[in-house]
């Protein structure tokens, strides 16, 4: 009898630490999403080749929900931009880790803009590039680069809606 109510304090026991973990993480997460809506200030500046120049230690962070599972390997390149294709390189670790991709921007009118879209359910284990024409930030999507010009931040969510990563890209 006494047996079982250990076994059972114990059961207990490691739900609730299990429960306050995943409500940890599940907060931790709402935090990196709120964040990424600040407004954008900087950017990690890249060269046309992808070698980083010099960062900003806001962009390209990973949410807590895919840290140890997805990595930005290669952070938006060029960055500035003056109209060449962006390129932005992620690295999924975790088998089964990320159900699709939805890279997406705000357009003037603060409504979620998709710039890239990856249905793969799940993403293979690998590399994954995601690449952005500049000309897409600009009002209705198409037009000239110079309708595009200024600093967009780019949010880089799973197929559920949950934020990976994001970042700033400056179109010169």
């Amino acid at each position: 009898m006494r047996f079982s109510k250990y076994l059972i304090l114990f059961a207990l026991s490691a739900l609730l630490a299990l429960n306050s973990a995943c409500s940890s993480t599940d907060d931790a997460q709402r935090d990196f999403e709120r964040e990424a809506f600040r407004t954008p200030s900087g950017i990690t500046e890249t060269d046309g080749s992808g070698n980083i120049i010099s960062t900003d230690e806001d962009d390209w962070r990973i949410g807590p929900l895919f840290a140890g599972f997805v990595e930005v390997q290669q952070p938006a390149f060029p960055n500035p931009t003056t109209g060449q294709i962006l390129s932005i390189e992620l690295l999924v670790t975790g088998l089964g880790a990320v159900n699709g991709l939805d890279v997406m921007t705000l357009d003037d009118r603060n409504f979620f803009k998709r710039l890239f879209f990856d249905e793969r359910t799940p993403l293979p284990v690998g590399f994954t590039q995601i690449t952005i024409n500049p000309v897409q930030f600009a009002p209705g999507g198409s037009g000239t680069i110079s309708g595009a010009r200024g600093l967009h931040r780019v949010f880089i969510f799973d197929g559920r809606e949950n934020l990976i990563t994001y970042g700033d890209i400056r179109v010169e």
